[in-house]
């Protein structure tokens, strides 16, 4: 029962994360304050949440600082990308997380490269270049490409961070409490030194804002976290790359932004690597 929540966590999670970059487009407003909204939401649902369940507190402080200072850097960079190139470009370099987070479980966990793992994150990984198409250099920039690809190590950081926590038996409204604040925290921080107000944005924005944390914080990252107990932070991290197709999707069908030409081999290349990686990860 408890494997088929966490699998069920991550299905809705791979669904609600797919809103991220229609909604923060909806909403026009730059990336800080973009994050800065979508964490504080994050944090309001998340207290409540964790007071009504009794939370064990701020136990794996030190973890989820790092994962909050990853989340915050994760969000900022990756919004300012969607700024300046299409919704499948950006999104489809910012889930290549797998990359960074499989060297890190060999660095700090031991866990082998087997060939399974490394040829199924490797053919997602085509997938999502071939989305991408990143020959066609007048649309994905190197500016924008280049902030998706910090949004993705930072993401790495963030998830394997969970995973640690996770791993050592912290609970997930706890930890992702805390995550959530010291991410809020650390915006705030950035964008008092830039002179932004986050408030100042227009009333027409919040509506979209106060999804952006709902949909594919809470029910997004929120249930990636619950899930990161159960399954090797690779494993987690490669089931994300599914998500250039949903907001893919949606940027078609919301915003009129057409996918470019390479949307279903690359998909199709995404799919096939994620259910290999997916058989071959041990679960805990």
């Amino acid at each position: 029962m408890t494997k088929a929540r966490a699998a069920a966590a991550l299905g809705v999670a791979l669904i609600a994360i797919s809103w991220a970059a229609v909604l923060f487009r909806l909403a026009g407003v730059p990336g800080g304050e973009a994050a800065w909204w979508r964490l504080l939401v994050g944090v309001a649902f998340t207290y409540i949440a964790c007071s009504l369940a009794g939370c064990q507190g701020g136990r794996w402080l030190p973890v989820s600082l790092l994962a909050g200072a990853s989340l915050a850097l994760h969000f900022v960079s990756w919004f300012e990308s969607l700024r300046l190139v299409s919704v499948a470009v950006s999104t489809s370099v910012v889930v290549t997380y797998p990359v960074f987070v499989l060297w890190f479980e060999r660095a700090f966990e031991s866990i082998a490269l087997t060939l399974p793992r490394v040829a199924g994150v490797t053919a997602a990984l085509a997938g999502v270049a071939l989305m991408a198409e990143p020959w066609k250099g007048a649309e994905a920039s190197a500016a924008g490409v280049g902030l998706a690809l910090l949004g993705s190590f930072a993401g790495a950081v963030y998830f394997y961070s969970g995973r640690i926590a996770r791993k050592r038996g912290a609970d997930t409204l706890s930890y992702t409490l805390s995550a959530y604040t010291t991410a809020l925290a650390v915006v705030t921080v950035y964008l008092v030194a830039e002179g932004r107000n986050p408030l100042s944005v227009p009333p027409e924005s919040l509506p979209y804002l106060v999804a952006l944390g709902i949909v594919p914080m809470i029910a997004g990252h929120t249930f990636i976290n619950y899930a990161l107990k159960y399954y090797h932070a690779s494993l987690v991290t490669t089931l994300t790359l599914l998500e250039p197709f949903g907001a893919s999707i949606l940027a078609l069908i919301i915003l009129g932004e057409e996918p470019p030409r390479y949307a279903l081999p690359g998909a199709v290349l995404a799919v096939l690597g994620s259910m290999v990686v997916a058989r071959s990860v041990e679960e805990r």
